[in-house]
């Protein structure tokens, strides 16, 4: 629990001000980590969301220096949506 209250405390500021470029590199390794979660996740809805979030935490994270990881992740979510609308044709039939 501890461990949990650290990280919610560097997400949002709350146990300092000055380490500010620290913060958003903290952000950013935490949306390259719900990416590699997402690749464990079987459900593809699941996955999607997982990659669109971990976009939107490395870009407010990282800003600019996220930008090819967000580009890729762009990638991967247009895959995924892919992959949703053939498993939703199957099902149709």
């Amino acid at each position: 629990m501890g461990i949990a209250l650290s990280i919610i405390g560097q997400m949002f500021g709350i146990l300092t001000d000055f380490f500010i470029p620290g913060i958003a590199r903290f952000i950013g390794v935490i949306a390259g980590i719900l990416v590699l979660l997402s690749l464990k996740s079987r459900n593809t809805e699941m996955q999607a969301f997982i990659v669109g979030s971990s976009t939107a935490l490395g870009i407010m994270g990282a800003g600019i220096l996220y930008f090819p990881a967000a580009m890729i992740n762009v990638l991967i979510g247009f895959k995924l949506n892919k992959k949703l609308k053939e498993e939703n044709t199957k099902e149709q039939f």
